[in-house]
């Protein structure tokens, strides 16, 4: 009877640990959203060369890498009179979309952000069939972030490591990226989340408590149900004598 009982906490024990494990934020759904850029050659006024970013656009679950942009050249120039990029910047928007909170009736819902990936372009002899990369630098953190979700649905935060730069090669050539690895873990409201309650008045006798999270209570009565069979078997078998 008490290992029978045993086992059944064990099975109540796993089931709260498998709810737990599939509500993390390895299973939430996201989007994100890309605009387009451009730039140009920075050695003349003319602007017979330039670098085109075409943003991305898609859905992931979970923390993932993905490419936010797409990199080609296009340029008039000619052997004779090459351009050249040096340190021209850029600034690129992506929107970043949390699928649940969209869905959400809390009205401190915030379901999504816009983060910019700003850099700086280097090339030299870039003609109508050349280009030479060089060092591109990013104009910011590699690291960015954002907090989303709703009080309805959790909130969770979107780590981005802008992990790669590939430079595209000559017009009509292999275009470049920019890449980007995006992880999510369950985090808190922005601001800190609801205040704490106010402590009991001055003089009333009672200590503050804090209420045991409904899990909390759930796991305590699982854990104590071998020890209840136990002693009421006990009774029942000092009756019997």
């Amino acid at each position: 009877m008490l290992k029978r009982h045993y086992l059944c906490t064990l099975a109540a024990v796993g089931a709260l640990a498998f709810l737990a494990a599939s509500a993390r934020a390895d299973s939430v759904p996201w989007g994100y959203t890309a605009g387009n850029g451009q730039i140009s050659n920075s050695n003349n006024a003319a602007n017979t060369s330039s670098i085109n970013f075409q943003g991305a656009t898609g859905v992931a679950t979970g923390s993932s890498g993905i490419i936010l942009y797409n990199m080609t050249t296009s340029s008039s120039a000619t052997d004779a009179s090459p351009d050249s990029f040096s340190n021209v910047p850029f600034d690129l928007a992506f929107t970043l979309t949390d699928v649940k909170a969209t869905g959400s009736a809390s009205p401190t819902a915030h379901a999504s952000e816009v983060l910019h990936v700003k850099g700086m372009f280097n090339a030299t002899n870039v003609t109508n069939h050349s280009l030479l990369p060089g060092m591109s630098p990013w104009g910011a953190p590699v690291s960015l972030s954002a907090v989303l979700g709703s009080d309805d649905t959790g909130w969770r935060t979107y780590s981005v490591l802008l992990s790669s730069f590939t430079s595209p090669g000559q017009p009509g050539g292999a275009p470049g990226s920019i890449q980007a690895i995006v992880t999510i873990v369950n985090g808190e409201k922005p601001g800190g989340g609801d205040p704490p309650p106010p402590p009991p008045p001055s003089g009333s006798g009672e200590p503050p408590s804090a209420a045991p999270e409904p899990a909390s209570l759930l796991l305590a009565s699982i854990a104590a149900l071998p020890l209840i069979v136990h002693l009421r078997s006990r009774r029942l078998a000092a009756k019997a004598a």
